[in-house]
């Protein structure tokens, strides 16, 4: 539920204003709870006016958490996928007494790999967002639609073809999510219908010919998601003119601010509807009472690890990490209840999630038990409450989270809402 902490003419103003067609927000007025002034100064009680550094909090932002972030991925991903590494290790010894020990490992390097990626996720911005998201989208696709995996299926099965290219399949059978389904979906079966003949004699196969053939199409998209980690982040910070020295010009410091901001958002659209309300039924994008199929990373379980990690990564980069950071910028505008309440909000989320058992699927499994069982609504309109489904707690209280970002943020630091963040009811 959104919170009105003033008069409903914040909230009128906050939702009409606006910079251009694509984006909902723009013009800072006064937010509720503190100090006057929204600009870029403050005046303090002594009435010295105190201009705030943003061009100091971009290169921060930069400088130690996005580009050690692509650089974390990047090394991570040629560790995964090198020829000594742990994927290569366990293609090298299906149908040997170290298969299951070296799948293991392998599933292991993969959960690494994608914590970093989903530290990522939280600022797609630059290289990362050229050509409608190519190189984000080699990396990881959930965002963009849902694994095919019936074609993935019948990728394994061209895999070995010397005319198979990975370059030529579809986002939705590449990246992070199409690894998980090869390495963690025990179920060695095709997910085809009968009418697709390229699977027809697939499950005929043994079962160590089958783990070889997911192998080998694994392998090669693991080198793809490495070549793309390494592409962001050299783009960032090599050629002759990095992304780097372009994103911190001072002649497009507003608009690459916004842009900063847009990424953030990604705990809005993402964490909060995607991967959470949307799933749950909680939103009117799922038209069944839960929609599990769209689960991010339901083979390996760990949906609610990755939207821990992009919580706590979003509290990083609100933070500044060590450095300069949104808290710093709100507190400078007088508001310094609004940064402990990010931070106390986002400290809840992390607790919940490290208190709560099963996964994701286990507790769809609770809202779907009964359909006439208030509890997860009610558990999302009051996460306070004691709840029997705490997933449906968690949710609502990332939506106080992104309530606060969509009202409070925007007005307070005097960005846009993107546009592709749209009015909810959840």
């Amino acid at each position: 539920m959104v919170r009105f902490y003033g008069s409903m003419a914040l909230l009128v103003l906050c939702l009409t204003g606006c910079v251009d067609k694509s984006r909902d927000i723009a013009s800072p007025v006064a937010a509720s709870g503190g100090g006057g002034s929204t600009g870029s100064t403050n005046t303090s009680i002594t009435g010295t006016e105190q201009a705030f550094d943003r061009a100091a909090l971009m290169t921060n932002l930069v400088d130690s958490i996005f580009i050690p972030n692509y650089e974390a991925t990047a090394t991570l991903a040629d560790s995964f996928s090198a020829g000594s590494g742990s994927l290569a290790t366990y293609c090298d010894s299906i149908g040997t007494a170290d298969e299951a020990v070296s799948l293991t490992a392998a599933q292991t390097g993969w959960l690494a790999l994608m914590d970093a990626v989903q530290k990522t996720e939280m600022h797609v911005i630059g290289p990362a967002l050229r050509n409608d998201e190519a190189l984000h989208n080699r990396v990881h696709s959930y965002a963009a639609g849902s694994l095919a995996t019936c074609a993935l299926d019948q990728a394994v099965i061209e895999a070995s073809s010397t005319n198979f290219q990975v370059a030529s399949r579809a986002f939705n059978q590449r990246g992070m999510g199409a690894l998980e389904y090869l390495l963690f979906n025990s179920n060695l079966d095709h997910s085809c219908s009968s009418q697709i003949q390229a699977t027809t004699t697939w499950n005929d196969l043994a079962e160590s010919d089958r783990k070889a053939q997911r192998c080998e199409l694994a392998e090669k998209l693991a080198s793809d998601v490495a070549v793309a980690s390494n592409l962001i982040y050299s783009q960032w910070t090599e050629g002759e003119t990095p992304y780097r020295a372009e994103f911190l010009n001072e002649d497009s410091q507003g608009e690459n601010f916004q842009l900063i901001t847009d990424g953030i958002f990604y705990l809005e659209t993402f964490t909060k509807s995607q991967k959470l309300t949307i799933p749950l039924g909680l939103d009117d994008k799922c038209s069944s009472l839960t929609c599990p199929s769209l689960i991010e990373s339901p083979y390996s379980k760990t949906s609610l690890r990755n939207i821990r990690t992009n919580a706590a990564e979003f509290l990083t980069i609100f933070n500044g990490g060590e450095g300069l950071g949104f808290d710093d910028l709100i507190n400078n505008e007088d508001f310094a209840e609004i940064t402990s309440r990010f931070q106390g909000q986002l400290s809840l989320v992390d607790s919940k999630i490290a208190g709560m058992s099963g996964t994701l699927s286990d507790q769809l499994t609770l809202v779907e038990a009964d359909a006439n069982d208030p509890a997860c609504i009610n558990a999302f309109a009051n996460p306070d409450d004691e709840s029997a489904i705490p997933v449906c707690s968690l949710a609502g209280s990332l939506k106080r989270v992104t309530d606060d970002l969509k009202i409070e943020f925007v007005t307070i630091v005097g960005v846009a809402i993107p546009g592709r963040v749209q009015s909810d009811n959840d």
